[in-house]
């Protein structure tokens, strides 16, 4: 008996060891590094199913219920460790998760920069710390990855035009890349060089190469759901600065004004990125968020937010930010939202509101003397705006941003209730 159970016990230790080994083999196998391409980037299965052609497929009309995720909320606290980042996002997605968020528009590049390996941008020190630092891993393999898991469609955010917050810090751009390049050769012809930043100019076909080559990469080595640009365009403060090419667009029989020939040099950046994004396949789509004020878009930055709104092939989605309150004395929100829901008239165009959750607790010293408190004293504003979009038939909402999400669940759950889908 006793003999019995001493081999019984030295067979069940076996057979413990035995298990453990099969687990840690499944564990490791799980945990695989997935295969790179000859140029590094890492190969991703199908692409997932999105948007447009799951809206088509559903037969209704799927509600947006959408997210931005800046720079500055990238990588706070400059994690280099991949596991310690997942971590990080995981925290961060699974409220986005919990509240109903369908779509993610992740900033990769907001200053002539990335977040991943890329042959046209160096690095992002929102990212590593310092521009131009080698990579610890690929960030937005990896922010996908977590955002598959959260069933959250992500869109690659650009700011297409922006290199420098402040122009005296070109020495930090580097020596060898393609934009430290240009502006060495091409500084006059190339650049914007402004009081509030150093741009691409709209109307340099190098700059608009280098744009588009930037979005041209992300299609082809990414799933992300489509390219989706913001509210900078031309600077406001841009002056002559671009005096030399509209001076050659005249001498050769050019009749539009400077205000309309700047208009139709972001127009036509936008229609060769809708054409690239539409070739990746039909259902990517390219979004753009304006300014909330379109006489303010038009005039200052030559947004010509109404034809994006009213004609095919600019755009898919349009994403005002409609960073108002009620009592907003200059933009009111219902009736600025009323004003571009009367602007789109393109049935293909997706209209989603852009709301302000970072404004919830704060006084907004831009709303007039009886908007000011109303983001303080109404803890139901939120909800009442995405409400207010819902009667006027907008297609969802986007609210702004991630980490401030996080902090406001409840309030943003409350929102975008009011466009569930109806199963």
């Amino acid at each position: 008996m006793i003999l019995f159970f001493s081999r019984f016990c030295q067979e069940v230790t076996t057979l413990k060891r035995l298990f453990l080994l099969c687990l840690c083999l499944v564990v490791l196998t799980a945990c695989t590094i997935k295969e790179t391409d000859a140029h590094g980037y890492l190969i991703f299965p199908e692409t997932q199913t999105t948007t447009r052609a799951a809206r088509a497929e559903s037969g209704q009309n799927a509600p947006i219920c959408a997210c931005w995720l800046s720079y500055p909320e990238w990588n706070p606290q400059h994690i280099t460790d991949e596991a310690a980042y997942r971590a990080y996002l995981q925290s961060l997605l699974s409220s986005l998760a919990r509240i109903g968020t369908t779509d993610l528009f992740l900033q990769v590049r907001a200053f002539a920069d990335a977040i991943y390996p890329s042959a046209y941008f160096e690095t992002s020190a929102w990212i590593v710390g310092t521009r131009g630092d080698p990579l610890p891993f690929d960030f937005l393999s990896v922010i996908i990855d977590e955002a598959t898991v959260f069933s959250l469609r992500v869109h690659a955010w650009i700011n297409p035009y922006r290199v420098l917050s402040d122009p005296a810090q070109t020495a930090s751009l580097g020596r060898s890349t393609v934009v430290a390049r240009l502006l060495r050769r091409y500084k006059n012809s190339c650049f914007l060089q402004t009081q509030s930043g150093l741009y691409l100019q709209p109307g340099s076909p190098r700059a608009q190469a280098l744009i588009l080559n930037g979005v041209r990469e992300l299609l082809d080595h990414y799933p992300i759901a489509g390219i989706h640009l913001d509210d900078y365009f031309y600077p406001p403060d841009v002056g002559n600065e671009d005096s030399a090419l509209y001076e050659a667009y005249q001498s050769n029989a050019g009749a539009l004004s400077l205000h309309d020939w700047r208009c139709e040099q972001v127009n036509t950046l936008l229609k060769r990125i809708y054409t690239l994004v539409h070739a990746a396949g039909n259902d990517r789509v390219l979004s753009v968020s304006p300014g909330g004020d379109p006489q303010q878009d038009e005039a200052l930055h030559c947004a010509d937010v109404t034809r994006w709104c009213k004609e095919k092939g600019y755009c898919d989605w349009i994403i005002p930010q409609l960073y108002y309150g009620f009592k907003n004395e200059a933009m009111p929100f219902r009736q600025t939202a009323k004003t571009w829901r009367k602007m789109k008239s393109e049935a293909s165009v997706c209209l989603i509101g852009g709301l302000a959750v970072y404004k919830i607790g704060k006084t907004d010293r831009w709303a007039g003397e009886k908007g000011k408190s109303e983001w303080m004293q109404d803890p139901s504003l939120l909800a009442k705006q995405a409400k207010t979009l819902f009667r006027l038939g907008y297609d969802g909402c986007a609210l702004f941003s991630a980490q401030f999400v996080n902090f406001q669940e409840k309030v943003c759950a409350k929102a975008f209730h009011f466009f569930e889908p109806v199963l």
